[in-house]
């Protein structure tokens, strides 16, 4: 939408971001003037993650299926992406997830919440290492009070949550948050570019 997505991430300058419906981050940030500044992973099924390479480096990453669309309103499937990231000034590492879930809205797709949670659960219990913060983010399709973040939630607390399409974009994370999730703005989109801080 004329680059309005790469200049929404130019005035906001995050640490680390996770993008949803992005089947292009090299664009956005080349739109932005921001190549020099962010390293990108391109994931499966239009996710991204984008961290500023003067502050985080690398350890891996990684992508899993977790769920399927249910037929009514069907795209196809649904993943989750992670990043390990070790922060270099205090050599702390991130375990950081991505994630666009399935439809219907609070159905959890075609197997349900619970399942939707317990794949996802399993995949960062698979990948996370003793020590790592973690923080999971993204357009869950579900709603608070939904199956698939209720069972989210007796795991990882539920940090934050937005207010677009009935609240379905969320933060999971055992670390602290610093301050209140500041709304950027849609930046083209249906939702909302949510920013929170987490004490790490």
């Amino acid at each position: 939408n004329n680059g309005s997505a790469s200049s929404l991430v130019a005035a906001a300058m995050p640490g680390i971001m996770g993008c949803q419906e992005c089947n292009d981050i090299s664009r956005v940030l080349r739109e932005g003037g921001l190549e020099s500044t962010y390293t990108a992973i391109q994931g499966p099924h239009s996710l991204a993650i984008a961290y500023k390479t003067c502050e985080w480096e690398l350890v891996a990453q990684g992508w899993k299926e977790i769920a399927v669309d249910e037929p009514e309103q069907f795209y196809g499937s649904r993943s989750v992406q992670w990043a390990r990231l070790r922060h270099r000034q205090s050599n702390k590492v991130l375990f950081f997830v991505n994630h666009h879930g399935p439809l219907r809205v609070n159905s959890g797709g075609r197997k349900g919440g619970p399942e939707t949670a317990y794949n996802i659960l399993t995949a960062i219990h698979d990948n996370v290492e003793l020590g790592d913060g973690v923080i999971l983010l993204g357009d869950f399709n579900a709603q608070a009070g939904s199956q698939t973040v209720r069972h989210l939630e007796q795991y990882i607390p539920r940090a934050a949550s937005g207010s677009a399409r009935g609240g379905v974009d969320h933060f999971f994370s055992e670390l602290s948050m610093a301050g209140d999730l500041e709304n950027l703005g849609t930046g083209g989109s249906d939702h909302d570019a949510l920013a929170a801080t987490f004490a790490f």
